[in-house]
């Protein structure tokens, strides 16, 4: 990963947006307050309760010339708290870059602060009817996924993630081209280094090609790639059964230290009303091809799934689980969305609340609530982090808060 000082990535986003026709922000605030178990590895390094509070300036320019469009974001976040003093005492896990140039800066603001700096969007794409070519940071969206995303190969969101506006953008090459009947070809090369500051490597680096096409009323998708050094197969599809949307994802992995069963994902969701609200509602099954069983602990997991952890593409090391959730609006002003992840194997679970209140114009208030429900040695009660050690890696029960506005 190339490095670029703060000075440089300063000087890049003012020459960049010089000649820019708009200039949009996003300001947000929050406090977020997590009560880990007496049995967790967080209350083991002395932090009964975590709370933190954070915060974000997104600067975004956007224009265009002809067939040319530019775009670049400047993503400034700050968090102070014990979410920071704790990550500080944890020991450094290496983990191979995620992007080729390292533009972002980070400031310690005391034992119990950040300030990070980080160029998010610096691309350049050329657009016509039929053909798009885009060069630099951006962001990808792949798969078939609602709440397991097993086919988006590039910086993925977490099941959890409840601000889902803006992707990590990711130094990549894409293109793509639509046919006349609405078929189309996507292209990504994403370039990496195997270490900080090194060559560009190939077996860090992710080529995939996409397919999309309609037959009846139903999507298909067919992706080929090369991610990290293993080979991926992946078939999609998206339709109607009856009242009831559906779509599902299998994705067949070959791995450069052997073979692995494929991971896949198979979602249901429908829409309606309960007296004058209106409702939406879902059911996903997803299966970890990489996944152990829970008894397994956290220094125990197998190479190849700690990998695909370190990519992003696994979030949860366990095998099966099912997704439940929806959302209900019981005001224009205000929506609720419940969800429940079980694992199939323990039946421990993670419930979760998360709703969103509309302040006025483009400013609004978030929420979410988790709570894990399970023992230890569960999936959601918490993994422990090496045999007989009696100390558990897992979700905390937590809630937080977060203030947008957009300008």
């Amino acid at each position: 990963m190339i490095h670029v000082s703060k000075t440089a990535v300063l000087a890049l986003v003012l020459t960049a947006s010089a000649g820019f026709a708009e200039t949009r922000y996003k300001l947000n605030g929050g406090f977020s307050y997590l009560d880990p178990s007496a049995t967790s590895l967080e209350a083991g390094m002395g932090y009964d309760t975590l709370s933190t509070f954070g915060g974000g300036l997104r600067v975004m320019h956007d224009g265009a010339e002809g067939e040319l469009r530019f775009e670049t974001h400047l993503n400034l976040v700050t968090q102070i708290g014990d979410a920071v003093s704790l990550a500080k005492l944890l020991p450094a896990t290496p983990t191979p870059p995620a992007t080729l140039f390292d533009m972002s800066e980070s400031f310690d603001l005391g034992t119990e602060g950040t300030l990070t700096a980080v160029i998010d969007r610096a691309n350049i794409s050329y657009t016509t009817d039929q053909t798009v070519l885009k060069l630099g940071r951006q962001a990808i969206t792949w798969g078939q996924g609602t709440v397991f995303h097993p086919g988006d190969l590039v910086a993925p969101f977490s099941p959890l993630a409840i601000d889902t506006s803006y992707k990590t953008g990711v130094d990549m090459v894409y293109g793509q081209y639509l046919f006349d009947n609405g078929a189309d070809i996507q292209a990504i090369y994403v370039p990496r280094a195997a270490t900080a500051g090194g060559a560009i490597d190939r077996d860090s680096s992710t080529f995939a090609m996409r397919g999309f096409t309609t037959i009846g009323a139903t999507d298909l998708t067919l992706t080929l790639a090369e991610d990290r050094g293993d080979r991926a197969v992946a078939l999609g599809f998206s339709g109607a059964l009856g009242a009831l949307g559906v779509k599902g994802e299998i994705v067949d992995w070959s791995l450069a230290s052997g073979t692995a069963e494929p991971s896949w994902v198979l979602s249901a969701m429908g829409f309606g009303s309960l007296g004058e609200w209106s409702t939406t509602y879902f059911a996903e099954i997803y299966h970890n091809g990489f996944g152990v069983s829970a008894s397994t602990p956290m220094d125990a997991l197998p190479a190849p799934l700690m990998k695909k952890m370190a990519a992003g593409h696994v979030f949860y090391p366990g095998k099966d689980f099912i997704a439940l959730g929806g959302s209900i609006a019981p005001s224009p002003e205000l929506s609720l969305a419940p969800s429940a992840i079980i694992s199939f194997e323990d039946r421990s679970a993670l419930l979760g609340l998360s709703g969103n209140y509309v302040l006025g114009d483009n400013a609004d208030l978030s929420f979410a609530l988790f709570a894990p429900v399970g023992a230890d040695g569960t999936d959601f009660g918490g993994r422990e982090t090496s045999a007989g050690s009696g100390v558990y890696m897992g979700a905390s029960p937590s809630v937080s808060i977060v203030a947008t506005q957009y300008f």
